[in-house]
């Protein structure tokens, strides 16, 4: 067999090998019925954008954005409901904008991403090739050029130590070993599993100075109470993350409560990112040993549910009575 032959069946084996590691999916997102259907779309979308190699921070942001406003919708849904109404159409709005988004780039990165690691490949192994069969003449004919009017002589060694000699065709085939070593390299994180390391996510509660212990321990009923949350997100991947308030006292079940929540913040934290966020709440009741739950919770694509996340806090508090 001729060695260009030898050649092209070497190239499309590997453009084969290459190019079925990765198919790209497609399909049509069904449009939502509220505002908390259309986030929760969207944050999917961006799951499979950021799964596919895509850049997801700032359609990130902008969810955010459509959940703050929901937020902002739920406290003034008792008082205000139409303009409760207006603000869950705006985050509706802008979470169908993510969803189109986040698809467009996620079929994008679908098709690019592979080629150009297979591409990248392919041309290193071709040129591994290349030089394995044409690199030691080459070598040969550049060092007789540079040196074809020298004179040698045999010199004997005194030390009786062996020098180290590669040869031409022994440098060309370790040419052609990292060549191929390297565009294993390039294409295995679509060959291979992904492999990640230990994952987890962190829930902190920090005093009014954002310090771990400065802590508030008495107050005065119907005195505000100013803390700090802080997630952090190491799970890999982005995270629909959900942080409830709960109040309880010294006997009250926790890891979860079953108390009613007061307070509820949301937010999209990108992966090995932080969230740190500001809570302030008034408690009425007098007594002592009473204490501010916080839980963490997630939205799991997977099932389509938020779940907890065996992740909670608290702040012990003894409220006495105002001054007479």
């Amino acid at each position: 067999m001729r060695f260009t032959t030898k050649l092209s069946v070497v190239i499309i084996i590997v453009l084969i090998v290459i190019s079925s590691s990765v198919t790209p999916t497609y399909g049509q997102t069904p449009q939502p019925n509220n505002a908390q259907d259309a986030i929760n779309d969207a944050y999917n979308a961006i799951l499979n954008a950021y799964n596919s190699g895509a850049e997801t921070n700032q359609l990130i942001t902008q969810l955010n954005q459509a959940i703050n406003l929901t937020s902002q919708a739920q406290q003034l849904s008792p008082t205000n409901p139409q303009q409760a109404e207006t603000l869950n159409t705006q985050a509706q709005s802008i979470a169908q904008n993510v969803t189109q988004q986040a698809t467009v780039i996620q079929q994008s990165s679908s098709i690019m991403v592979p080629i150009v690691a297979a591409g990248t490949a392919a041309g290193l192994i071709v040129a591994g090739v290349l030089i394995y069969f044409f690199g030691p003449r080459a070598l040969w004919r550049l060092w007789f050029n540079f040196r074809k009017n020298y004179r040698f002589k045999v010199k004997n060694s005194t030390n009786g130590k062996k020098s180290l000699v590669i040869t031409a065709e022994q440098l060309c085939a370790l040419v052609l070993g990292v060549t191929i070593i390297v565009a294993f390299f390039s294409v295995s994180g679509f060959l291979l599993p992904k492999q990640q390391g230990e994952q987890f996510s962190e829930l902190g509660v920090l005093g009014p100075n954002m310090k771990l212990g400065d802590y508030p321990s008495q107050i005065v009923a119907s005195e505000t109470v100013n803390l700090f949350g802080y997630v952090g997100n190491q799970m890999g991947q982005p995270m629909y993350y959900t942080v409830l308030m709960k109040l309880g006292e010294n006997n009250s079940q926790v890891n979860p409560s079953s108390s009613t929540p007061i307070k509820q913040y949301s937010q999209i934290v990108q992966s090995n990112g932080t969230w740190t966020f500001p809570v302030s709440l008034t408690i009425a009741k007098v007594g002592d040993n009473q204490r501010i739950i916080f839980e963490l919770w997630i939205y799991n694509a997977s099932v389509s549910q938020t779940q907890y996340h065996e992740r909670w806090g608290q702040v012990w508090l003894n409220v006495t009575a105002p001054a007479s």
